[in-house]
This record gives structure tokens, C-alpha cells and sequence, in this order.
């Protein structure tokens, strides 16, 4: 068989095959009436703007439609819609959905037969609130060897705006951070972080993302020498430590050791309510900002007497 006869004037005959369809499908398409069954979106129209729909509806109605084919083959292009009007509605409602229900450009030709399905749409609306939630951080940040974190991790902002249905708007409590896993860390962390969306229908979230933030620094040591011990009591003028003062050593970032201050390290004897006897050793409480960890306080008990 010679295949040149087959390819020659290839094109000719391709447009002349693309022509002939045409012909046939305009024909077919132009006379005879068909019905098309088909998905078109559904649109609640009326809620009033301090009302806002709180039970998620179906997104599309299945819609029986009938006129000449081409006509059919174009609807989808040509906004067809089922709208529901929710006017009136103050807590839960149900409408029926007929094909008066339908919006489409009627000078097309085209009628609209049957809604399949729903024939019924069940509407709940609720108050619109707005209340500003905390952020959860979810985070697990782990230092390097001879390195500490620094205070806690801080997100920012620490709130996020909702929008949406009162009841449970009002339920919130807070909003969880994707989860943050960080290992052997050197230096100050900053990372932007997502916000797990409640599952709350028609729900408005600003922000959506937060940044999270902590001081990481490398670990350091410091001696205070003669810190004051301070006497705790019913009579805190009449008491007097044995020694009057202690030497303390603390661990913490280096940055925040460097600009720690004497003042800052405080050293307390509570008496409690019984006057002291003068032998009975005390344990001190320690109290040291933030970050900062006490490794060593020399003596580490005392003695108070009253004067």
C-alpha cells in the first residue's frame, strides 16, 4: 500500500474533516429540543449584614435543564445559579427549592425543568461577633550543648482577630500555632508560624500566620559576693541573719549575665509567724529575675535572731 497517497495534502483533508464535523454539529444541535442534567452553584441571598450563616449549606444544586443542544453545551458559561432567600430568618428555617429558584439567562432559549436535588435547604443563621483570641503557642525548641534558652517563646502577635458565628466565637478560647520542633539550637530563633483554623463555618481569622520568637544564648556563669540576706517576719526590724550576708552563683545566657545587677539577686529568710530562737537553721529562698538559674549559694543556710 503506498501511505505517501494516505499523508499527501494532509492538512486539506484534516481542515476538511474539522469543516465536516462542524456542519454535523451545528445540524444536530440547532432543531431538536434535549435536556441536560447539571451542577450549578446555590447562593443564599437576604441574610441581613449582622447575621451571618453558621451550618454549612451544599455548595451546588443538581438542576434538570432543557432546550436545543448548543444552547445546553453554553450554561455553564452563563452564570446559571440557584439562589435561596434567607430574609426573615432569625435562628433556623427550611426552604423549598423549586425551579422558580433558578437564575439563568432566560432569553436563551432555555427552561429550567426540575431541581434534583435538594428540594430542600435547611438555613441557620447567628449573630456576628468579633473578639480578639490569645495565641497557643505549640513549640519545642531544644538548645545546643552550652547554650539556653532565654525566657520563654513569645508569639507575635499574641492574639488573632475572629469573625463569625456568637456561639461560637464565644467558645473560643484560644487558637493553636502549627507545631514549631527545633534541635540544637545556637542563636535567636524568629519563625513564621501558621494558625490552625477552628472548623467553625463562615469563621473570618486576621492574622492566619504569627511570629515566634525566643533568646537563645550561649551559657555563662557569675559570682555575687556579700549579697544582703534579707529577714522575712511579723517584726522584720527586730531580726538579724547569722551571716548578714552570702556569696551566690548563678547560670545564664551570657548576654543577660552581663547586665545583671546585685540589687537583682536577693537572698530571704521567712521566719514565719513564731519568733526564731536563734539555733534552728533556715533554708533562704533565692529570688532571681527571669532566665536566671541559681548554681551555688555559700553558706547555705542561716540563723535569725531578734534584737
Amino acid at each position: 500500500m503506498d501511505r505517501t497517497r494516505l499523508t499527501k495534502n494532509l492538512g486539506l483533508k484534516l481542515g476538511s474533516l474539522v469543516v465536516a464535523f462542524l456542519l454535523w454539529f451545528h445540524i444536530a444541535t440547532e432543531g431538536d429540543a434535549y435536556e441536560r442534567t447539571m451542577e450549578i452553584p446555590l447562593q443564599v441571598t437576604g441574610v441581613p449584614e449582622d447575621m451571618v450563616i453558621s451550618r454549612e449549606l451544599p455548595a451546588t444544586a443538581l438542576v434538570r435543564f432543557r432546550g436545543q443542544g448548543k444552547r445546553l453545551l453554553t450554561l455553564p458559561w452563563r452564570e446559571a445559579r440557584v439562589e435561596v432567600d434567607a430574609s426573615g430568618i432569625r435562628v433556623r428555617d427550611t426552604r423549598v427549592l423549586d425551579v422558580n429558584s433558578v437564575r439563568y439567562d432566560e432569553s436563551s432559549d432555555l427552561e429550567a425543568v426540575e431541581i434534583v436535588r435538594p428540594q430542600t435547604v435547611t438555613i441557620e443563621v447567628d449573630r456576628l461577633l468579633e473578639r480578639d483570641i490569645p495565641v497557643d503557642i505549640r513549640s519545642r525548641i531544644r538548645p545546643a550543648a552550652g547554650h539556653t534558652l532565654v525566657g520563654p517563646v513569645r508569639a507575635s502577635p499574641g492574639s488573632t482577630r475572629v469573625l463569625g458565628p456568637s456561639a461560637e466565637v464565644r467558645a473560643l478560647t484560644s487558637i493553636p500555632t502549627d507545631s514549631l520542633s527545633l534541635a540544637r539550637v545556637r542563636s535567636p530563633v524568629e519563625r513564621e508560624v501558621g494558625l490552625q483554623r477552628p472548623d467553625i463555618h463562615n469563621l473570618q481569622m486576621h492574622p492566619e500566620t504569627v511570629t515566634l520568637m525566643v533568646d537563645v544564648q550561649q551559657l555563662g556563669e557569675r559570682t555575687f559576693q556579700e549579697v544582703p540576706v534579707r529577714v522575712r517576719g511579723p517584726q522584720e526590724g527586730r531580726y538579724l541573719a547569722q551571716p548578714r550576708t552570702a556569696t551566690v552563683t548563678v547560670s545564664g545566657g551570657v548576654r543577660i549575665l552581663e547586665t545583671l545587677a546585685r540589687k537583682q539577686v536577693r537572698i530571704v529568710l521567712d521566719v514565719g509567724s513564731e519568733p526564731p530562737d536563734g539555733l534552728r537553721p533556715i533554708e533562704p529562698t533565692v529570688e532571681l529575675p527571669p532566665g536566671i538559674t541559681l548554681l551555688r549559694l555559700d553558706p547555705p543556710r542561716f540563723r535569725v535572731t531578734e534584737y
